[in-house]
């Protein structure tokens, strides 16, 4: 059954006062999740979690609340640096100690951040940089980064 464009008008229309939806309301809704300070919000709150994974991870080797890479010593901007799975993502889901926490590979950027701290920094995790993360990704590298070849 092929539905005329008014017809679909009039069924559109119906569904919606039968759920409430009317237009202004789907408007207002919209807008009061695009609010300047729930985006603030929200940024700030990744941000600060993803520098409590950095700092965590990198005081053993800095002695101080500043991140760095484990490899290089980069610590000039937070940005650059990555969390870096050590045995390698996919590997980390056959450790069992790990999936028993409730790891997955699938897990990326704020939900990695949230499970990391909401399991009190498990092993397995390492700050690099982004060239270092990525050097150490390249197959001919045998995962490592060029300046452990040294």
């Amino acid at each position: 059954m092929v539905l005329t464009e008014e017809e679909r008008r009039a069924r559109k229309k119906a569904a919606d006062v039968k759920y409430n939806l009317k237009p202004e309301r789907k408007l207002k809704q919209k807008e009061r999740n695009e609010k300047p300070e729930r985006k603030l919000y929200a940024k700030n709150y990744r941000d600060n979690t993803r520098l409590k994974v950095l700092q965590y991870y990198s005081k053993s080797l800095s002695n101080n609340n500043i991140p760095c890479c484990r490899c290089c010593g980069l610590n000039s901007h937070v940005d650059f640096l990555d969390i870096d799975h050590i045995i390698g993502k996919k590997q980390m889901d056959s450790d069992s100690e790990l999936v028993d926490i409730g790891y997955s590979s699938k897990l990326h950027d704020a939900l990695l951040h949230k499970w990391i701290i909401d399991n009190n920094f498990p092993d397995g995790f390492q700050i690099l940089c982004k060239n270092c993360n990525h050097a150490k990704s390249v197959p001919k590298n045998n995962n490592k980064c060029p300046h452990e070849m040294k």
